[in-house]
């Protein structure tokens, strides 16, 4: 359990620095509003099913994601899949996982939302999501240009004694 919780970490952390990563010259507008344009375009979030989850809570979740306000896609990975982007993220360091077994890695549904500030309701709910029957956890990227400088910007470093 302590390797999965790992691997969804990892797996998190890749896509938000992707996704907080695609800055790009905009002339006459700020990094922030940049920032904050990419972040209403790209607007998701992620609900990782449990193991043990039955095709019954698998539908009734993907239902209840459907039905929140400011839904606008979803997109089903299965434990394939999910491998498949877990390969791709860690494409630099190939032999680091090659013993994974996919598996291990969570089905999950990403689902897109029609901005950031349907997210963060979502967020601010989070219980709501997370206590559908057949879920394991509900994932956010940063939602705010400060969060996100906050989560992907570099820390500090203690010099070596």
């Amino acid at each position: 359990m302590r390797t999965l919780k790992i691997i969804v970490a990892l797996l998190v952390a890749a896509a938000g620095l992707t996704a907080c990563g695609l800055f790009g010259d905009d002339s006459g507008r700020s990094q922030d509003e940049q920032i904050q344009q990419i972040l209403d375009e790209n607007a998701s979030f992620t609900v990782f099913l449990r193991d043990d989850s039955t095709k019954q809570q698998h539908d009734e979740v993907e239902a209840a994601l459907r039905a929140l306000p400011g839904f606008t896609g979803i997109v089903f990975e299965d434990h394939d899949a999910a491998y498949r982007k877990f390969q791709k993220a860690f494409s630099p360091m190939p032999t680091a996982f090659e013993d994974i077994d996919p598996q291990i890695l969570p089905e999950s549904f990403e689902v897109s939302m029609s901005d950031i500030a349907a997210v963060r309701k979502v967020r601010d709910t989070k219980s709501t999501v997370q206590s559908l029957p057949g879920v394991q956890d509900v994932t956010f990227p940063c939602l705010t240009v400060r969060e996100c400088r906050e989560m992907h910007s570099p820390k500090p470093t203690a010099p070596p004694s």
